[in-house]
C-alpha cells in the first residue's frame, strides 16, 4: 500500500508536467553526465512512458495484479533510481570537495533528480534515502511474490486496500504536496479498476484501463498546460516579487580556510572572511559554503535587447502580451501561424506585445518576415523560458509584472483582452 500509493502520486505529478520531466531526463543524458545523448530526441516519449508506468505499477500493487511481473518491475525501477540518486548525490559531493581543495572538477552534476517534479524539491541525498527506504520494501515484495504469497485481492480486501491507499495519498498528495487532485484522480482510477476487475474478471483489462486513463491525462496536459502549476510563474504570481530578495533573508555562511607557511610548516586558519593576523608567508585560501543563503524563486529571468535591459520597463507596464518561444526553430507551426491575428488584436486593445526567445537575431528576423509579425522578440535565457510556460509558443498576459493569464497555443482563443 505504501509503495503503490507513492508510485501513484509520484507518477501523477510527473504526468501533470511530462515536458518538465523530459527536460530533467535531458540533464542526465548530456555528454558530461551519463553520456546518453542519442536518447535526447526521445526524452519526451521516455518521460511519458516512465510516469504512466509508475501509476500502473502502483495500481497493480494495491490490487494484487500480476504480482511476479509487477514486483519485478518495481524492484528494477527502484534499483535503477536508487543508483541514479546515489550517483547524483555522489557527483555533488565530489564537486564540493574539489571546490574546497581548489581543484578543477570536469563533470557536470544534476542538482535535482526530479522525482516529484517542481511540486517537491528534494536534495539528491534526500532522494537517495527516500529511494533506499522504498527499496527496503520492494525487495521483500519481490520475494513474497515469487513464493506465491501475494494473491489478487478479494472484493473485501480491495475495499480495505483502497481505503488505506487513499489515506496515504491524502497524507502525501495533499498535506505534503498540496494537491487535492491526487486524491480525486486516484479515487476515480480505483473505482474504474475495481468495477472492471469484479465484473469482467480480467487483470490485463483492469491494468489497460489504468494505463489509458493515465495516458489520457498526460496527453491532455501536453496539449494544453499542466492543470497544476508548481512553478514560480503560475497565474497570480508577480515576477518582480519573485526576483526580489527580502531585507531579512538569510545570508550565505561562508567559511574561509587560509593557508600560511609558519616557521617552515604549512598551517591552516579558518575565519568567516576576515584576513587572519598571522606571522607567516601566505600560500592560498579556499572558501566553502557552510549554509546556503536565500535564493529567490525567479533568478534567471530577463528581457533584453543586444544593447539594453528592458526587464523593468515591461514588468512595470499595465497591459503586456508576452509571446514565449524558447527556441523559434522548434516552435509548433500551428502556434506560430496563429500569432498574427492574436497579436494584432492585442495591439488594438492597447497591449504592448513582445516576444521572448533564446534564439539568435537571424532566427528572429526570419520568423518576423515569415509570419508578417508586427512585434519584436527580446532575448531571455532558454532554461528560464522553458520554466515560464510548457508550450512553444506559449502566451502570458501581465499587469505590472503579475501573470493574469497563461495559455498553451492550442488555447489562444481563451485569452481575454
Amino acid at each position: 500500500m505504501l509503495v503503490g500509493s507513492l508510485f501513484i502520486v509520484s507518477g501523477l505529478i510527473k504526468c501533470n508536467d511530462a515536458i518538465g520531466f523530459s527536460y530533467k531526463l535531458n540533464d542526465y543524458f548530456v555528454a558530461d553526465v551519463l553520456n546518453l545523448e542519442f536518447l535526447i530526441p526521445y526524452s519526451l516519449w521516455l518521460a511519458v512512458i516512465i510516469c504512466v508506468v509508475e501509476i500502473v505499477l502502483g495500481v497493480a500493487l494495491i490490487f494484487g495484479f500480476k504480482s511476479k511481473l509487477t514486483t519485478t518491475l518495481v524492484l528494477l525501477m527502484m534499483l535503477f533510481f536508487t543508483w541514479l540518486t546515489w550517483y547524483t548525490s555522489s557527483c555533488l559531493h565530489d564537486q564540493e570537495m574539489a571546490a574546497k581543495l581548489g581543484e578543477e572538477f570536469s563533470k557536470n552534476c544534476v542538482t535535482d533528480c526530479g522525482c516529484f517534479g517542481d511540486a517537491l524539491k528534494l536534495e539528491p541525498i534526500e532522494s537517495f534515502y527516500k529511494d533506499l527506504i522504498l527499496l527496503v520494501f520492494a525487495i521483500p515484495l519481490f520475494f513474497a511474490a515469487f513464493k506465491n504469497k501475494i494473491k489478487e485481492n478479494t472484493p473485501k480486501e480491495d475495499g480495505f486496500f483502497i481505503a488505506v491507499s487513499l489515506m496515504l495519498i491524502l497524507g502525501f498528495g495533499v498535506f505534503v504536496i498540496g494537491w487535492w487532485f491526487t486524491v480525486i484522480f486516484s479515487a476515480i482510477l480505483f473505482i474504474i479498476v475495481y468495477f472492471i476487475k469484479n465484473n469482467i474478471a480480467n487483470q490485463w483489462l483492469s491494468l489497460m484501463a489504468a494505463y489509458f486513463i493515465s495516458l489520457a491525462f498526460t496527453w491532455y496536459c501536453l496539449e494544453h498546460l499542466p492543470i497544476k502549476d508548481f512553478r514560480p510563474y503560475k497565474i497570480g504570481a508577480n515576477i518582480t516579487e519573485g526576483m526580489s530578495v527580502p531585507d531579512d533573508a538569510p545570508k550565505p555562511v561562508i567559511e574561509y580556510t587560509w593557508k600560511f607557511k609558519v616557521n617552515g610548516e604549512e598551517k591552516e586558519f579558518v575565519t568567516d572572511g576576515s584576513y587572519p593576523t598571522v606571522d607567516g608567508e601566505f600560500i592560498g585560501v579556499v572558501t566553502e559554503e557552510i549554509e546556503k543563503g536565500y535564493e529567490p524563486p525567479i533568478h534567471d529571468f530577463s528581457i533584453e535587447t543586444d544593447s539594453s535591459d528592458m526587464t523593468s520597463h515591461f514588468l512595470e507596464a499595465n497591459k503586456v502580451l508576452m509571446v514565449v518561444s524558447y527556441n523559434l526553430a522548434k516552435a509548433e507551426t500551428s502556434g506560430m501561424e496563429a500569432l498574427k491575428n492574436l497579436t494584432d488584436k492585442a495591439e488594438k486593445m492597447g497591449y504592448e506585445v513582445i516576444g521572448l526567445t533564446a534564439s539568435g537575431s537571424d532566427e528572429k528576423l526570419a520568423i518576423k518576415e515569415t509570419y508578417k509579425l508586427g512585434f519584436d522578440f527580446y532575448l531571455c535565457d532558454e532554461k528560464a523560458l522553458k520554466t515560464v510556460v510548457r508550450s512553444n509558443p506559449g502566451f502570458l498576459i501581465l499587469n505590472k509584472g503579475t501573470i493574469t493569464q497563461k495559455v498553451h497555443w492550442n488555447d489562444i482563443d481563451d485569452l481575454e483582452f
